[in-house]
């Protein structure tokens, strides 16, 4: 059941600093000027959808989704980025509701696939959030470089 008041939205260039509030809950600290620049970029890309629940004036949670055209698809693939839903909303349907505008817009973009990457250590994961809302887990394994870090070989 969703909580009274509850709205879904596309993201402004003022939401910046409550989705911040949203990001250092995820264990994030990022600097706030690149963070207000990396905001603004996302939230204006043609590639990308910010998404942001409030109830009344009080932001509760955002989602970002990227899509782009996949070739071994022959189609447009959407992934969701991030989502996070303030502490004391957990539960209420605010990520249900965040979900459900990401796969809508997606869908109206004609994607034909979206994928979700989230840490087993999550709490969310442990609750079984995208599986109990009809996502698969798939057999995948992601590789990363930091190019912030100098590699040594």
């Amino acid at each position: 059941m969703l909580k009274d008041g509850l709205s879904i939205r596309r993201a402004r260039p003022g939401d910046a600093s409550a989705v911040r509030t949203l990001v250092r809950e995820l264990g994030y600290a990022p600097d706030d000027r690149a963070y207000d620049e990396t905001f603004a970029q996302v939230a204006r890309h043609p590639e990308a959808a910010v998404f942001i629940a409030q109830i009344g004036p009080r932001v509760v949670g955002y989602l970002a989704l990227s899509q782009r055209p996949q070739i071994r698809l022959a189609a447009r693939l959407a992934c969701i980025d991030e989502l996070a839903v303030s502490e004391q909303e957990r539960g209420s349907g605010v990520g249900q509701a965040l979900l459900d505008a990401a796969i809508a817009h997606a869908r109206s973009l004609g994607c034909v696939r979206v994928d979700v990457l989230t840490s087993r250590e999550r709490p969310s994961y442990a609750r079984g959030f995208y599986k109990l809302r009809g996502l698969d887990e798939i057999d995948s394994a992601v590789f990363r470089q930091d190019l912030t870090v100098p590699r040594t070989r």
